[in-house]
């Protein structure tokens, strides 16, 4: 009887092996299906760029993800992707920055700290590859809220007005 039980666990266990599929081509895939989800359907995204100037003005970050941060340059605002696998980004009380000139661009790395002052010898840097670069809108969420709360409004102002137009022919 525990030869059948063994039989049966390893078939169990290759089935189940053989229907996972980790070719470099899936994994890649299922990766960017991940990574697309992060923000695809935010409002706040907007088109992809190539490159952030003047790195040395980034003054601040924040809505940070495992796979996102979104920077501050100046008055402007960019949401940067990454690759997967950037553990410490999401905790991050730091950023550098590495780019191969001036400008952040795809392919750059980015290091996360989970210090506030930044890193010193002890830290083991995870860097993180800078996949996409996109334009960010911080107002957008709340003018898309305040649109909704308009069209709420104005579907229930007809709706009075009919209401009372009834009201008044009979």
């Amino acid at each position: 009887m525990l030869t059948h039980r063994t039989a049966l666990a390893v078939l169990l266990f290759s089935v189940s092996a053989c229907a996972t599929d980790t070719s470099p081509e899936a994994v890649a895939e299922r990766e960017q299906a991940r990574a697309d989800q992060v923000f695809a359907n935010d409002v706040r995204r907007g088109d992809e760029i190539d490159r952030v100037c003047f790195t040395r003005s980034i003054d601040s970050f924040g809505e940070t993800t495992r796979r996102a941060v979104v920077i501050r340059e100046g008055r402007d605002h960019y949401l940067v992707e990454t690759f997967g696998g950037c553990f410490d980004l999401d905790w991050a009380q730091s950023l550098a920055i590495d780019s191969f000139s001036s400008c952040l661009t795809k392919g750059d790395r980015i290091f996360a700290s989970d210090s506030t002052f930044g890193f010193d010898k002890s830290d083991t840097r995870q860097s993180c590859r800078v996949k996409a670069i996109y334009e960010w809108d911080r107002d957008a969420e709340e003018a898309e809220e305040t649109s909704e709360e308009d069209s709420d409004n104005s579907e229930t102002g007809a709706d009075a007005e009919t209401t009372l137009e009834s009201a008044s022919i009979e």
